[in-house]
């Protein structure tokens, strides 16, 4: 099936038009381990928030190279033959760095950003510097991203 690989800019509209995602880090002795979050892709940093212990932090800790993948499947094609099936999916991997957002500037606004996201239009009472100092917020610093999908065929002439 053809793939279509996506510009640096449809990948970071991609990225900046989902949600959930899936980090991806290792710990000192090179273990890897994934975890499915929730993000928000704000002011060229990756961000969501978690509990302040974990095994996500403890590895972000011991090293802080990380990679961040967002996909969805739009739909299955199958045949009669078993490798004739695919399906149609975009996809877009970044490469990056995480470090722990400490300024209580940046954690109230990325924290005021990622609840306005979800709450689509609802109101919602905004976090101040009190409510983010007992929150943690991860940023991830993107140093490569590409992207994929793979199309239907065009028709032929």
């Amino acid at each position: 099936m053809p793939k279509k690989w996506l510009s640096e800019s449809e990948a970071f509209a991609y990225l900046a038009a989902r949600t959930e995602g899936r980090l991806a880090t290792c710990d000192a002795a090179g273990q890897p381990y994934i975890t499915p979050l929730n993000y928000v892709f704000h002011r060229g940093n990756i961000y969501f928030h978690c509990a302040p212990k974990g095994h996500k932090l403890d590895n972000i800790a011991a090293n802080d190279r990380v990679c961040f993948e967002v996909s969805q499947t739009d739909k299955a094609f199958f045949t009669e033959k078993a490798c004739g099936c695919s399906t149609r999916y975009t996809s877009v991997v970044v490469f990056g760095r995480a470090r722990l957002v400490t300024a209580d500037e940046e954690k109230v606004d990325v924290l005021n950003t990622l609840t306005g996201r979800y709450a689509a239009g609802r109101p919602f009472t905004p976090a101040d510097a009190a409510a983010a100092k007992g929150c943690v917020v991860v940023a991830i610093s993107v140093d490569k991203i590409s992207g994929k999908r793979n199309i239907d065929p065009q028709p032929e002439a």
